[in-house]
């Protein structure tokens, strides 16, 4: 009987080892880490002049200015500006209603980048990706957490294009 049980406590320990090292491996590949992704933050961006410009842009093309506050190693960064890229109605609302421009927040706790725009812009304490909206001379408008915008592992597109929609109003 010892025996059995001692073949018994082997068999669960070998199917616990083997489900410890299969599990990661299943999960790993569906999520591309940072350094598989292309880089969508410029560190070294003066973000401060891309504004001065952006608002000289909006108020000459009667536009918003729509600020992504995050970093190349956030996931949901890329996965926000990947659904700006391949969703149809929030390229075009993008496209003819804002001007966009994505804002470096640093790549360590340590070394942050743009800090002074987080807290002006409203979005510090948010989690990344942040979007700040400006009307076309550069006043904030809205400030918003994209986790609300979010549908289980993705951003909702329904959302995101309800949220830019509403940013622009009816009458305009």
């Amino acid at each position: 009987m010892k025996s059995k049980t001692v073949m018994a406590d082997r068999r669960f320990l070998w199917l616990l080892l083997a489900a410890a090292l299969v599990l990661p491996a299943a999960v790993l590949p569906s999520q591309a880490g940072p350094a598989d992704r292309p880089a969508i933050y410029d560190p070294g961006a003066d973000v401060k002049a891309q504004i001065t410009a952006a608002v000289k842009r909006a108020g000459a093309e009667e536009r918003n200015i729509l600020l992504l506050f995050g970093g190349n190693w956030c996931p949901w960064c890329h996965r926000l500006h990947e659904l700006f890229a391949a969703d149809a109605a929030i390229r075009k609302v993008l496209a003819q209603r804002y001007v966009l421009l994505l804002v470096d927040v640093g790549e360590k706790p340590g070394q942050p980048l743009n800090q002074d725009l987080v807290e002006l812009y409203r979005v510090k304490g948010f989690g990344f990706p942040a979007l700040a909206v400006l009307d076309p001379q550069g006043k904030l408008l809205c400030a918003q957490s994209t986790g609300v915008l979010e549908k289980g592992k993705v951003h909702d597109p329904a959302k995101v294009l309800a949220f830019l929609t509403l940013q622009i109003g009816e009458g305009r």
